[in-house]
């Protein structure tokens, strides 16, 4: 993957189009920083996923687990996101 070569604008449209305000930004701002992130070294998301996975977990004292299984239930269908999200990552 070419980290470098990844454009978010059309990514960072849809989320503004899609969200309100200051929680628009806010999901923004996590894609830029992901971004930058893999930028410097792609195997660091991996590393990031699971600190900030555990970092929620101790906030709302629940486990990893648990968190992962929330955010899995609000996630979109395989084919909401092959459709809709995966082609506004260029």
């Amino acid at each position: 993957m070419d980290w470098d070569a990844l454009d978010l604008t059309g990514l960072i449209g849809d989320i503004r189009d899609r969200f309100l305000g200051p929680d628009a930004e806010k999901m923004v701002w996590a894609f830029e920083r992901a971004l930058a992130t893999a930028r410097i070294d792609e195997h660091l998301l991996d590393y990031l996923l699971v600190a900030v996975v555990c970092l929620v977990a101790h906030a709302q004292s629940e486990t990893p687990r648990t968190v992962l299984e929330q955010v899995f239930r609000r996630s979109v269908s395989d084919d909401e996101w092959r459709e809709r999200y995966a082609p506004l990552f260029g």
